[in-house]
């Protein structure tokens, strides 16, 4: 699974590549390829996370 998120403002769209936990913030890329796969383990911590690091943003896993 790969995270999707849509900023609630602009509507903006756009994938996670890289979390950068100690840093609090997400590296974005535009191509679905590029984005990091989440297995279902780690996919609910990460979304979690996500939604502390970036309130502005929706955040969804879809298939990769």
């Amino acid at each position: 699974m790969k995270i999707k998120w849509t900023n609630k403002l602009s509507g903006e769209v756009g994938y996670v590549k890289v979390i950068h936990k100690k840093e609090r913030y997400f590296e974005n890329t535009f191509d679905v390829a590029e984005a990091k796969k989440f297995t279902k383990t780690t996919l609910a911590k990460a979304l979690e996370q996500l939604e502390e690091f970036c309130a502005d943003n929706t955040y969804e896993a879809v298939n990769d």
